[in-house]
């Protein structure tokens, strides 16, 4: 079998699972882009980058507030991607 087959099977057996890694991968690529932007996402890079984790967390979750639909995207996406078989 090439590997165009075997990366077709691949993909034909596990649809929900790419869907997945799809939602999880947009999900992080939006936090990763607020973490560069101003306002609190520059604060929470910031203070991760000090090591500074208490400060961050007001930020973290003012992100969550404000994007809960990015967060879900992430929470559901891990779902479908580690789900059984």
């Amino acid at each position: 079998m090439s590997i165009a087959g075997r990366v077709g099977d691949a993909v034909a057996g596990r649809p929900l699972a790419l869907v997945g890694l799809a939602l999880g991968l947009g999900g992080a690529a939006h936090f990763a882009t607020w973490t560069e932007g101003a306002g609190p996402g520059r604060r929470f890079a910031d203070a991760v980058g000090q090591g500074n984790l208490t400060g961050a967390a007001p930020e973290l979750m003012a992100y969550a507030t404000a994007h809960p639909a990015y967060v879900a995207a992430v929470v559901v996406g891990a779902a479908l991607v580690l789900r059984g078989e």
